[in-house]
């Protein structure tokens, strides 16, 4: 059985733990408050966006289409893929970076050339021991997701569609449930199909045709209005992967506050356990002393 010293060493540790994992989940308890907030804002916006694109769009008249909806050529494909800089978040990374690998597998049976661009040092740290080829890391993305944060992220991928570099630009990244839940998603970014910016919750509430005056032109319209479209909707994805690594988080450091506390529980009565045995053999050999001296 350990001595008293080491049950008071482990006892202490563990408190010191506990008091490190319980103030982790309220920063993350806070961060998912903060992000979830950013998101609600966001999402009357997108929805505006979505609405005045579904109805500035003529699907029949393909010279209206902006160059982001154009299938690109080439046999390249850009993999986004968003993760998180810090660990101690559960099965966030390791789930999500597992599914990835399946995707780009995927990919590559099609013929296709798969890179990757990397959102979280854990995301790098995973692929720096595979053999897909890293294009570029964005680290500084996640930490704190803003919308200059990600409009820049997206008007880099659109150049580089644009300018051939790739055929298709794809993104990966955890979706937010609760913070209990997430799933692994991923989704087409570019070539932009509008069809799938177009839900039931963005369209108008009023059934009759609307005739729409345009100025100065559809194709210019919507040369502006599909970029923007497609970067809040990339800063809405970013909020998404950031309130579910928050979530994660909270959770995971939820249990091992709960799992410290259980084990302080057992230590205390071990200790208690121990203490007692050693005042009863200092007792017996009191008693063993004073019988002797009688004797």
């Amino acid at each position: 059985m350990a001595n008293l010293k080491e049950v008071r060493s482990r006892i202490a540790s563990i408190k010191s733990t506990r008091q490190i994992t319980s103030a982790m989940k309220m920063v993350s308890a806070s961060k998912l408050r903060k992000g979830q907030n950013a998101m609600t804002s966001l999402i009357p916006y997108e929805k505006q966006l979505r609405l005045i694109l579904n109805n500035v769009f003529n699907g029949s008249d393909k010279e209206n289409k902006n160059n982001l909806c154009i299938p690109g050529q080439g046999k390249d494909v850009l993999v986004i893929v968003i993760a998180s800089n810090k660990g101690l978040c559960g099965t966030f990374n390791s789930h999500l970076l597992k599914k990835t690998v399946i995707h780009l597998r995927e990919l590559r049976e099609k013929g296709d050339n798969v890179k990757i661009w990397l959102v979280g040092k854990k995301a790098e740290d995973f692929f720096k021991k595979t053999d897909y080829e890293i294009d570029t890391c964005f680290h500084e993305v996640i930490d704190n997701v803003t919308s200059e944060k990600a409009f820049e992220l997206g008007h880099r991928a659109m150049e580089a569609f644009k300018n051939g570099t790739f055929r298709q630009v794809n993104i990966i990244y955890n979706h937010f449930f609760n913070a209990a839940r997430y799933d692994f998603t991923s989704e087409q970014l570019l070539p932009v199909v509008i069809e799938d910016f177009t839900d039931e919750s963005a369209q108008s509430s009023d059934d009759e045709d609307v005739k729409y005056i345009i100025e100065p032109s559809r194709k210019e319209i919507m040369d502006q209005l599909v970029p923007k479209v497609l970067q809040t909707y990339l800063y809405r994805i970013l909020l998404d992967s950031y309130i579910s690594e928050q979530g994660a988080r909270m959770a995971a450091m939820h249990k091992a506050t709960d799992n410290a506390t259980e084990l302080l529980k057992n230590l205390t009565i071990t200790y208690n356990k121990v203490r007692q045995s050693s005042i009863t053999n200092e007792i017996v050999e009191i008693v063993g002393g004073a019988e002797a001296l009688n004797g």
